[in-house]
């Protein structure tokens, strides 16, 4: 049998689409209430669909009590005037629907009929989940959480899900799931605009693919504080290398910390940020029993901690394997002290949970500060727990930097990087491969080498990050399964 495809107008989510919150996304709704966004929706899903089916496939669309479910009947109203396979199981009190998923119910029905109850089994290739949209604030229960684990239980006999809008059970402003039910899905196609909560939090295990259709609705005013930044982004962002460039104008980097026991981190951080184009980079070690030379890396330079800190630096990174000792704290009292840009991780971001006055102290620094803590980290800033932390990703983000007056990535599935203006970026590179000890070590050596190179502190960021998962992912592409975090550093050397 010959394969029929469809063109879809459908984008995968991108550094380039815009990001809106749920309430803009309703607003942007309501001013073109004239515009059958719905049936618009159900084209759109049907010509994504259509486009990856053979004309044999059937598909089944799961429609909720709310508009997503209306968004639901249209798809499959749509596959149908296409000549495709398409039911539908109506989970809900059709009397109860909306006026314009009642609409669609109606337009579905002069073609069939509409089932109330889930089948045992079904051919269908794709499932999609039209349960329930952005606007969901609860957990899902009763027979609506039923569906779900219909729907979990049929993508493991090897059906694919599909959600609209966002899975059924996640909060799309922030990636959290609301509740113990949420839809696994294996793409979700958003309508108008990305949503946050699809790129960071627990989300990023559920959406899938990410792909976007504005439904005619380009050009939009999109959320002006809130992005999406991805390797396209960064090789557009990155320094650039003169003709005439040399070691001085590359900048020097200092790398402070690699207690006893704790060197590797260090070391680490201080080959990434020579992969990633700083001129020099000296380690000062806040341990006596420390190396003098790096066989690996030989064009590292060590240094004693007090005359590394009186030399001409232009950025300078500490905490990694820094430890809590009493070295420990003098050095960070130092390094608040440095006129330079300066990024704080691990063991530094503990020491200054810890000490009123050593926060006190960074909270009055007058260069730029970047914060680069984990979940747990965040929290011990923050004064909460990871928990609340994860639960909202860019809140915690922007509190931090506001509350640090610090640049700050939230490192994490989905990093949020947050400026102390409000600005914030959801980052779309990385993978599981980073989920290994000392990856954020090499993290902090490219932000301080990207510093050192002239970037400001919001742009050294954002490319850092993008950097640092898109080695992971170039890693992947080669079929790599397991990784350690040296494996990041050719792949490095081939981005910056």
């Amino acid at each position: 049998m010959v394969n029929f495809r469809v063109p879809s107008t459908s984008t995968r989510a991108s550094a380039a689409s815009p990001v809106l919150s749920v309430a803009q996304h309703h607003a942007v709704e309501a001013s073109h209430a004239s515009a059958d966004l719905m049936r618009r929706a159900g084209d759109a899903t049907a010509r994504w669909l259509a486009s990856r089916l053979d004309r044999s496939h059937a598909v089944l669309c799961l429609a909720g009590p709310g508009n997503n479910g209306g968004d639901a009947l249209a798809t499959a109203t749509a596959l149908r005037a296409m000549g495709r396979r398409a039911d539908v199981v109506l989970i809900g009190e059709a009397a109860q629907l909306p006026a314009d998923a009642a609409q669609a119910l109606r337009r579905f029905h002069e073609g069939g009929s509409v089932a109330t109850e889930l089948p045992s089994t079904t051919d269908a290739v794709w499932i999609v989940d039209g349960l329930f949209g952005i606007g969901l604030g609860r957990p899902i229960v009763d027979r609506f959480a039923a569906a779900v684990e219909w729907t979990k239980h049929q993508r493991a006999q090897g059906r694919r899900v599909l959600a609209l809008d966002v899975p059924s059970g996640i909060d799309a402003d922030t990636g959290a799931i609301l509740g113990e039910q949420a839809v696994t899905a294996d793409a979700t196609l958003t309508f108008i605009a990305a949503k946050a909560g699809l790129f960071t939090g627990p989300a990023v295990d559920l959406t899938g693919e990410v792909w976007i259709d504005d439904l005619g609705l380009s050009p939009l005013t999109s959320d002006p504080s809130l992005a999406l930044f991805d390797a396209e982004a960064a090789a557009r962002t990155s320094p650039v290398r003169p003709r005439t460039a040399h070691k001085g104008l590359q900048g020097d980097v200092a790398i402070i910390g690699g207690a006893f026991g704790m060197i590797g981190a260090a070391l680490l951080a201080a080959r990434a940020a020579l992969r990633a184009g700083a001129g020099r980079v000296r380690i000062g070690w806040t341990t006596e029993a420390a190396p003098t030379f790096d066989p690996v890396t030989p064009e590292l330079i060590f240094d004693d901690l007090a005359p590394l800190l009186r030399r001409r630096l232009h950025a300078a990174c500490i905490g990694c394997g820094m430890g809590s000792g009493g070295w420990a704290a003098q050095a960070l009292r130092s390094a608040i002290a440095l006129n330079v840009p300066v990024v704080f991780d691990a063991d530094a971001l503990n020491l200054l949970a810890e000490s009123a006055e050593q926060t006190s102290l960074f909270q009055r620094r007058k260069a730029p500060s970047i914060l680069t803590p984990h979940p747990a980290e965040a929290a011990r800033l923050l004064g909460t727990d990871a928990r609340s932390v994860n639960a909202d990703r860019i809140r915690a983000a922007r509190d931090l930097a506001r509350g640090y007056g610090a640049f700050v990535v939230l490192k994490g599935a989905g990093s949020v990087i947050a400026a102390p203006d409000g600005r914030t970026s959801i980052n779309l590179t990385g993978n599981p491969l980073l989920a290994t000890a000392g990856t954020g070590d090499i993290l902090t050596g490219i932000v301080g080498a990207l510093l050192a190179q002239g970037l400001e502190p919001w742009d050294a960021a954002r490319v850092a990050v993008a950097w640092h998962g898109a080695c992971a992912d170039r890693l992947a592409a080669r079929g790599v399964r397991r990784a350690v975090a040296g494996d990041l550093l050719p792949e490095l050397s081939m981005l910056a």
